[in-house]
């Protein structure tokens, strides 16, 4: 019977001599050193390799309060696609979406480009009845679709950050929660980064407040109505005006010059597209 090559080591295990015993040594030596080769690479991958896998998309948001009472789905899909062609990934609110919270959540979202699709006024006799809350005189809210409730959102409705609004215009006898610029300014979380700001709804910049507490919160432009504005005539020129911020890359005012040059005031009210600051 040959001799078997395999003995027994002091330790215990197996050990290996002659040319197998080589052969097998290089191998593991190539193994090891493999391994080792690969580990640096993939710590080098870690410390080096851009953060985030390279530059994010940028964010839009479509916030379309307006659709409970003037729904227009071609100004929707018209707007989306000027944004999406511009880069932006885009979210769509509406309904039930529109809600107090969302404006308390929006400058924390990450948006560049905010279009607001929303009533804009409040009755503040109303809300001085329910909380005895006083509003500065001449400010617009933004509608929202939550109703309104003497349970909800408390703190912010005394400290007159949040009002009540109706459709009297419509004869419709529901009440909502309408936003104001203090709720902008402090009850809101977050910052926005540069973010322009349309406001398609009435008088959004015949007072200023609204526009001031939006750059409060880090908006880089407001853009929107110097009085009271129909549906159809804000979403023709915001429309228009989309395509001059978007594709022309124009600035906000020349923006809203060249707007305004081609679609002309509101033909009810008389209304004109501004620009702050």
């Amino acid at each position: 019977m040959s001799k078997r090559r395999e003995r027994r080591s002091r330790s215990g295990g197996w050990a290996f001599s002659g040319t197998l015993d080589a052969r097998r040594l290089y191998i593991v030596a190539g193994v090891i050193g493999g391994s080792a080769l690969a580990a640096a690479v993939v710590v080098l991958l870690v410390l080096f390799w851009p953060r985030g896998g390279g530059p994010s998309v940028p964010r839009a948001a479509i916030v379309d309060q307006l659709a409970l009472t003037d729904p227009n789905d071609q100004f929707v899909a018209d707007a989306t696609r000027e944004l999406t062609d511009a880069g932006y990934e885009v979210d769509y609110f509406a309904g039930d979406e529109v809600n107090v919270d969302l404006y308390r959540r929006l400058p924390s979202r990450g948006y560049g480009f905010v279009l607001l699709r929303s009533h804009s006024a409040w009755d503040r006799t109303e809300v001085e009845i329910e909380t005895g809350a006083r509003f500065a005189d001449g400010e617009v809210g933004l509608f929202t679709n939550e109703l309104y409730s003497t349970q909800m959102h408390l703190d912010d409705q005394y400290a007159a950050r949040l009002g009540v609004g109706s459709y009297i215009q419509l004869n419709k006898p529901e009440r909502y929660f309408v936003v104001g610029p203090e709720f902008i300014t402090n009850g809101a979380r977050g910052k926005f980064k540069n973010t322009t700001v349309v406001l398609m709804g009435c008088a959004g910049l015949k007072p200023e407040g609204m526009a001031k507490a939006f750059m409060a919160r880090g908006a880089s432009s407001f853009v929107s109505w110097d009085e009271s504005v129909t549906a159809t005539h804000t979403d023709a020129a915001t429309s228009v005006l989309l395509r001059h911020l978007l594709e022309d890359q124009l600035p906000a005012r020349e923006a809203v010059d060249r707007t305004m040059a081609e679609v002309g005031p509101d033909p009810s009210y008389g209304a004109r597209l501004a620009a702050y600051p």
